[in-house]
């Protein structure tokens, strides 16, 4: 499924309640790439568990740029994979529990991006928009 770079705060819930702070960087109609902590990697996969299919459900909530509170998106997934990026960074990747919530809010980022003039390196000639959404290539993983 083609991912798009997004680039928004994001709110997660962990598995225990607990509360973290992170930076998306990716989306696609399955799930959500985030930038986090070393901190919140450890507190999303509690006890350095094994990340499969019964790894524990978090909640990932999203304000969309551009609404009110009541822009507020909250999706429910589960961590697949927690990748190294540097020191203290880390490339958390979730899948989303309800594709149909996925696809409308993939939907829903895509309808809010609105092209800018500037060609954007980072995705490949696209354009990126003021929402932070690049446009004009996919990128497959």
């Amino acid at each position: 499924m083609p991912r798009f770079p997004f680039r928004w705060p994001v709110e997660v819930r962990g598995p225990r309640g607990e509360r973290f702070f992170a930076r998306s960087s990716e989306i696609s109609g399955r799930g959500i790439g985030m930038v986090v902590d070393h901190l919140t990697a450890v507190g999303l996969a509690p006890g350095g568990t094994v990340l499969g299919p019964h790894t524990p459900v978090i909640d990932v909530q999203l304000q969309v740029p551009g609404e009110d509170t009541g822009g507020d998106i909250r999706l429910e997934g589960r961590v697949r994979h927690i990748r190294r990026l540097s020191q203290q960074q880390y490339l958390v990747g979730v899948n989303f529990i309800d594709p149909d919530a996925a696809l409308q809010l993939l939907q829903r980022v895509r309808a809010r991006a609105a092209p800018s003039p500037q060609p954007s390196p980072a995705s490949g000639g696209g354009r990126v928009s003021s929402s932070g959404v690049a446009q004009g290539r996919d990128s497959l993983c």
